[in-house]
């Protein structure tokens, strides 16, 4: 959840929770830097990347000033963004748009002060839809609101929220009424068990509200309120058009008629991902493309990346893009009329009116058929680009001159009737390094040159690790490579990996972070150099975990045997051990299991948990889903979703499994553990991003003993949602945590209440 601010008034409920917080906080963290700190690039910071920490306690994270955009006759001027004054508040960022009809523009704005509101602007009217402070529908205050928004043709917005009795929402307004409540976590789902998070789909004309819902003793899926009721679209464990049924529901948009585009894994063909659409009228679901059919221009679908949100239009066309296999081209943008017909707009390497695209990612598609995908030149250069009747133009460009100064990058589009008229994010950010109790600094600049020649063109989150550097991915313009891992020197960059170097005889490296498993983009550092997900131009895009130190080298690469009679298709972010080890996320296909959590030494590689394999624990049952490992010593640490339900943190430690922390063990205070995510370990310890359910409490951070054996200690709270802010106010939620071998963990964090909506904290442990 997104910042949150000060809030009118204080429920006596809230003050309860804070009581009983205040003795959960084993430190008191400090503050390094706060949204709303004017940046050394001139604007106030909007937010922050994760934050890395070394064991000489430096800080690294990206920080970042935003805006929005739209090209005009006069050049790319802003609509609203960090720096300005908005209904008398200055503003310290702006969320993603939103575009309705009309030209009414919708976005989440934090302003310097602390406040967060959702806001309508329409012309020159503005209009506040919420704010923190204010009754929420179905009662409470809102005390914060998520960074997506969306809105439709008949004016509404709906967005996310976080409400004081520590609960999240999807509400709707218009900016005239008060916001209605759509769903709240707790609340019973259409189809069993009850709400346990949200995620934005879309807004009809009709003011119905499309949501992703994930669900607790029930199945996730798509939902919708039709201004009275919720009611499920489709559903994990629903019959597949595919064949099969759906085992996973993932990204979807919504369009004014209340047909939707989504993502969807399926039983079928050995779970095979997929886009669908539901149109209003219909029974079921309908198949636009699946893994492995012919593909338009030649080759066929091979895959569909994680974070694929294919976009729908008016008329009911979606876009969307695919990785290709057996074609020139690595991957492509497709656009799939509501007859099913599909047509190639752009391919990866063709040529265009404005050179050679590459990278592309998720496009957008206005209701005239014109298409905006982000994308970079050959020679690095990221922007946003236009596509017509097969014609390619830029719509803006990394180094365009706009009404706030240069050096923005962009990204995030949104489009209604034509794509001339697309609103988009502009970042202006750099990469800081900040000692223990010293200023941050800037040792990476967008726009500004780097070591390898060429200007730097974007960053990717920061890393550190036990006895490892501070490194980060950065793409490059006009350089001697397109893109690079950089370690941290004395406030300077130094190149260590970069595209093109070799990779054993005859293969070289082509791609940094290509399509990971888990969407995540960043290195792992440790004593054994760095390991990282990529791509290799021998067979070309062929998926790789690379571990580079004193040269580069393949750990697992796609196609190499896997256990269970399979090969590897694909990985996830890999994590290093304190003994050399590569742990890592692998993909399979052709064998009795398509995911493992794997640990590399060497040339080998040993299985540490097997989806389908039953776990062997305490807690029962069978391995399904994995989150990223951490490691650490003699330890990899991961997240694993089981069947038939649960949820458990798993340690591996010389071959022995154990389980950390299940949902439903108690958590300190009061309450059950609910759902986990995010651990790392510190020192002899591993951190962890949790929430709990029937306590005072509803998450944190917490900590627990890496055991030998089972059982695991008990977990104690390191801090916990409604403890006391160093902004003053409370704690609304974190980042993910970091830590390093002293104890000290350093994370982002949001607040409402306080002097600043958030910052980066560090905790400097016991």
């Amino acid at each position: 959840m997104t910042p949150g601010s000060r809030a009118r008034g204080v429920p006596l409920a809230l003050i309860t929770l804070l009581v009983l917080c205040v003795r959960f906080a084993v430190a008191a963290p400090s503050v390094v830097v706060a949204v709303g700190a004017r940046s050394p690039l001139g604007l106030p910071f909007s937010r922050f990347s994760d934050v890395a920490l070394d064991d000489r306690g430096r800080l690294a994270f990206i920080g970042t000033s935003a805006a929005i955009f739209r090209r005009t006759p006069a050049g790319l001027v802003h609509l609203a963004g960090a720096g300005d004054t908005l209904g008398g508040r200055a503003v310290a960022g702006v969320g993603t748009p939103a575009l309705g009809a009309g030209d009414c523009l919708a976005f989440r704005a934090v302003y310097v002060d602390g406040v967060v509101g959702v806001l309508r602007r329409c012309g020159t009217t503005l209009a506040q839809v919420a704010e923190v402070g204010q009754p929420a529908a179905g009662g409470g205050v809102f005390t914060g609101f998520g960074a997506a928004v969306v809105t439709g043709a008949g004016g509404r917005v709906a967005f996310t929220a976080l409400v004081d009795d520590g609960r999240t929402g999807v509400f709707v307004g218009d900016g005239a009424t008060p916001a209605a409540q759509v769903a709240r976590t707790g609340g019973q789902a259409p189809t069993g068990g009850t709400f346990s998070g949200f995620r934005l789909v879309g807004v009809a004309a009709d003011g119905s509200v499309g949501f992703r819902g994930t669900v607790s003793g029930g199945h996730d899926g798509l939902f919708t309120w039709n201004t009275t009721a919720v009611a499920a679209v489709a559903v994990v464990g629903d019959a597949s058009p595919a064949g099969g049924a759906f085992t996973a529901l993932n990204g979807a948009t919504l369009n004014d008629a209340g047909s939707w585009a989504f993502r969807g894994r399926v039983s079928a063909g050995g779970d095979s991902s997929g886009v669908f659409r539901f149109d209003p009228g219909q029974a079921t679901p309908r198949v636009v493309a699946i893994e492995g059919v012919p593909a338009p221009g030649g080759g066929t679908l091979r895959s569909f990346p994680t974070s694929l949100v294919p976009a729908i239009n008016t008329d009911g066309a979606i876009v969307f893009r695919a990785a290709l296999g057996g074609a020139v081209a690595s991957a492509g943008v497709f656009v799939a009329a509501p007859d099913g017909s599909l047509v190639r707009v752009l391919g990866v390497g063709e040529t265009t009116g404005v050179g050679l695209l590459l990278r592309l990612r998720d496009p957008v598609l206005a209701d005239d058929g014109g298409v905006v995908v982000r994308a970079a030149l050959a020679d690095g250069t990221p922007g946003l680009f236009r596509i017509r009747a097969g014609t390619v133009t830029a719509a803006a460009l990394l180094g365009d001159a706009t009404d706030l100064g240069g050096r923005f990058r962009f990204s995030d589009a949104a489009v209604r009737e034509t794509a001339d008229g697309a609103v988009f994010a502009g970042v202006r950010e750099a990469v800081f390094v900040a000692g223990t109790g010293g200023a941050p600094v800037a040792v990476a600049v967008l726009g500004d040159p780097t070591p390898l020649r060429g200007r730097y063109a974007g960053f990717e989150p920061t890393a550190a690790g036990a006895r490892g550097r501070i490194v980060f991915g950065a793409s490059i313009q006009g350089g001697r490579a397109g893109e690079a891992l950089f370690g941290v020197g004395r406030r300077r960059a130094v190149p260590l990996v970069r595209t093109g170097a070799r990779v054993g005889h005859r293969v070289h490296l082509l791609d940094l972070f290509a399509d990971p498993l888990d969407g995540a983009t960043r290195a792992a550092s440790g004593p054994a150099g760095l390991a990282f997900q990529g791509a290799l131009d021998h067979p070309s895009g062929t998926s790789a975990v690379l571990l580079g130190g004193r040269g580069l080298r393949v750990v697992v690469r796609e196609g190499q045997t896997a256990v269970a009679g399979g090969r590897f298709a694909g990985f996830g972010t890999p994590a290093l051990s304190g003994d050399g080890g590569v742990a890592f996320v692998g993909q399979m296909s052709g064998g009795n299991a398509d995911l493992g959590v794997f640990l590399a030494r060497g040339t080998r590689v040993k299985t540490l948990a097997l989806a389908g394999r039953q776990t062997g624990t305490r807690v029962g049952g069978r391995f399904d889903r994995f989150g990223p490992p951490a490691a650490g010593g003699d330890a990899v640490v991961f997240d694993a979703t089981l069947q038939p339900t649960g949820e458990a943190l798993f340690a591996s430690r010389r071959g022995r499994l154990a389980v950390l922390v299940a949902v439903g063990d108690p958590a300190p205070g009061g309450g059950r553990f609910h759902g986990f995510d995010a651990p790392t370990i510190v020192g002899k310890t591993v951190v962890f991003r949790a929430t709990l359910s029937g306590g005072s409490v509803p998450g944190g951070l917490f900590r627990v003993a890496l055991p030998r054996a089972e059982p695991a200690p008990a977990a104690s709270a390191v801090l916990v949602v409604g403890a006391p802010s160093p902004f003053g106010g409370t704690l609304l939620g974190f980042g993910l945590p970091d830590g390093n071998r002293r104890g000290a963990i350093a994370f982002t964090a949001d607040v409402t209440g306080g002097t600043a909506a958030g910052g980066v904290l560090l905790d400097p442990g016991s």
